[in-house]
Formats: structure tokens, sequence, C-alpha cells
């Protein structure tokens, strides 16, 4: 009988590293039905994705499914959708995620027996009836997206656009097919969390020239992404280089990584890269990673293009409603608590991390010492009670438990 479970597929099983980088890839699926069909669509992950239909971004929030370990549990999200009569297309854009993290080989990570490219399977269902599942009739191509680390950051090179991708009367002859995967070992669960969301948006306070480039301040340290909007030359290669502090006139970057592997990484770590088509304005934004900055220090753009138009600081992180805050006649005291909120928020990305601008970590103790003041503020308990379970499965049979789960 048919399970979710066993149907996962992927476009490569070439693993993603810093020096031989693997695209993101499309997947395309056209169904075609006789009539208009309520149906639900089941996606399990192991990676992260966004799901499209009939050229519509329907995906529950950023970085979705979950964060997990694969071999302990893997978690799908479900969607309700309308079939129309005729030609329906799903689209998936499918990350890296926590499937396949070279930028995690400080934890070792990069070599994590469950590690592969990422991969998915997915389900449309009417009633009982499936209408179709996950399998090698799914068409793949390279996306934009030519590499993407959940920590270090994303390339997306604009010159491989393909438009309409996702939508019904595309041609997709020239693309080739998808791979049938190893299906995870871990138990199945759909991702009932709280996802993650936009906040907000902050424009720069000021823009800074340096020696080799121009420096954003946005005001605050929180944790997202940069949305850059520019008119650009075809082949125009622009870094983002992401930072909380400054020191010497330069972005601070000493603080964001190890300093045994600091000579190695600094060129790399909390960096996105825009690459330019050449159209008349053009935007980009990182799709599977986020980062914890207040700086953002931008290579290969003239002074013209140094505008405040040029960056947009989109704040992401788990929507937590607020349940309790605190001010008083002491400013010092008030001010506190606003650095304490935008602390817990700026570490919750589907579970409490450590530090957004360099580990990403779900480290147990600082979860632990820190847990009555996220329950004080804010609604964190959906996403405590899924990690706890991930913590469960990670629980040795002697008792012991790890310092990071996953």
């Amino acid at each position: 009988m048919y399970n979710i479970k066993d149907k996962f597929i992927q476009a490569t099983r070439q693993y993603n590293t810093f020096e031989d980088p693997v695209p993101a890839f499309y997947f395309r699926k056209v169904f075609h039905s006789d009539r208009k069909i309520s149906a639900v669509v089941r996606i399990a992950v192991c990676g992260f994705y966004e799901l499209f239909f009939n050229g519509k971004q329907i995906t529950k929030g950023f970085l979705s499914p979950y964060i997990s370990n694969p071999n302990d549990i893997v978690y799908y999200d479900e969607y309700q959708v309308e079939l129309t009569a005729g030609e329906n297309v799903f689209g998936i854009l499918l990350g890296n995620g926590f499937q396949n993290n070279p930028g995690g080989y400080i934890w070792d990570f990069d070599k994590a027996d469950f590690r592969s490219a990422p991969k998915f399977s997915m389900e449309v269902k009417k009633g009982e009836d499936v209408l179709f599942f996950s399998d090698e009739t799914f068409k793949i191509k390279p996306s934009p997206i030519r590499s993407d680390d959940y920590r270090f950051g994303e390339i997306y090179d604009a010159n491989y656009e393909t438009d309409g991708w996702n939508l019904p009367g595309y041609d997709d002859t020239e693309w080739t097919y998808a791979l049938p995967a190893t299906p995870p070992e871990g138990e199945l669960r759909l991702a009932d969390i709280d996802p993650i969301v936009k906040e907000c948006e902050l424009s720069p306070v000021e823009i800074i020239a340096c020696e080799d480039g121009y420096i954003y301040d946005f005001g605050l340290s929180h944790t997202g992404i940069c949305r850059i909007t520019v008119r650009g030359h075809k082949g125009q290669k622009i870094a983002l280089h992401h930072a909380d502090s400054l020191k010497d006139g330069d972005l601070n970057l000493e603080q964001i990584w190890f300093a045994d592997r600091w000579e190695r990484d600094k060129h790399i770590v909390h960096k996105d890269i825009y690459i330019c088509k050449g159209s008349e304005t053009e935007s980009y934004t990182p799709r599977f990673t986020y980062h914890g900055f207040r700086y953002v220090k931008v290579t290969g753009i003239t002074k013209e293009q140094a505008t405040k138009e040029l960056l947009t600081f989109l704040v992401y992180h788990t929507a937590l409603e607020t349940r309790g805050d605190f001010a008083c006649s002491d400013p010092v005291a008030t001010k506190l608590q606003e650095l304490t909120r935008r602390s817990i928020v700026s570490n919750f990305h589907h579970f409490p991390t450590d530090c957004p601008q360099r580990e990403k970590n779900g480290w147990t103790a600082d979860a632990a010492l820190s847990c009555e003041a996220a329950l004080l503020n804010f609604t964190p308990e959906r996403n405590y009670r899924e990690w706890l379970r991930n913590i469960c499965k990670a629980q040795r049979e002697d008792g012991a438990l790890p310092g990071i789960v996953p």
C-alpha cells in the first residue's frame, strides 16, 4: 500500500560543499483534472522548501517545514488546494536546510550519518484517493540559487531565472527527471508549530563608505535577511556581508565565527551574493538562510547604487504572540526589557537557539535558562512542545542528552 514515507525523490545525490557548490533545484509536476476538485497536499521534506500551486506561493512560512534530525523525526506540512478543470501545476523549490549543512562543520554536522542532498515526498489526495504522489515523473531543473547554507548564506545568479516555470502552459520538455531517494529513518510527523514569519521591514538609518564598499546601518540588531533592489549591469556581483558591530571603521567579523577557523571562513560566513542579469530593476530576497545583524557591508556596487533603497532588512522569527510586557519610570530597566524581548524572538526560529549571528544551534542549557523569560513575555508553548519531542528522541537509553538538539 502506498505510504508518503516511502516515496522520497531528489534532484541529485551530490552534496553541497563550499569548494563545489550544488544549486537548489526546481521541481515541477503537471496534473490534469477533468473537473474542479478540492484536494489535500501533504509534503514531507528533508531540507527547506517553497511550494507553488499554479504559480502562487502557498508555503506556510519561512524555512519550512522545520529543522530536525531526520533519523529521529521527519516533518510534513499540509495544504488545501482547489484543482481547476484542465492543467494544474505544482512547483517545489528545494533547499539544503539541516539535511546538508557544511556550514555546521564545527559540530560535525557535515559528517552526520543522515546527510544527503535534500529530498522530499509529496502526495495529493481527494478523500482517501491518491491523485498522484512524488515519483520519477517530476521534472527538475537547476534554479538561480547556486548554493545555499543554513548558517553561511546564499548565492543567487539571476541569469539562471526561468520565467513561468511553475505556471500552466510552460514548456518543460528540456527538463530532466527526478531521482528516487532513500527514505529517511525518522518518524513522520505533521509540523504542528507556529511558523517563521516576517515581523516588519527596516530601512537603513545610515550608509557609511568604507575602503572596499558601503556599510548599511539598520539601527538595531535583529534577525532576518536583506532584500536587494538594484539597477545593475549583466554579471555584476554584489556581496552582502552581515555583522552586529563595527571595529576600526569596518565590520567586526571576529565575534561571528571561531578563531581557529577564522582565516578559512572569514570571506564566506554569513554572506549572501547576488549576480545581476541587467534588467531595468531587479530584486532578490534569500530563501533558505537567515542572519543576525545590524550592519551589512555591500561590495561590488557603485557610489550611485549605494542608496537607502538598495537594501531593506526583513525581520523574520517564529510567530510568537505577546503574553506579557513590562515598563516603568526607570529608562534603563525599560530598555533592558525591550532588549530582552528582542533577544528572545531573534533567537527563536522554530525552537530557541543560542545566537543568530553565529551558531543558530538548539543548545538545551541555554533554552532551559531562558525558558521562564520567554514564557512570561510570549507564547512559545506550541514550538517548545515540538522541540521537546525532538529532545526525547535524542535521549539515550541511559538518560544522557546531547548538548544540541537537533
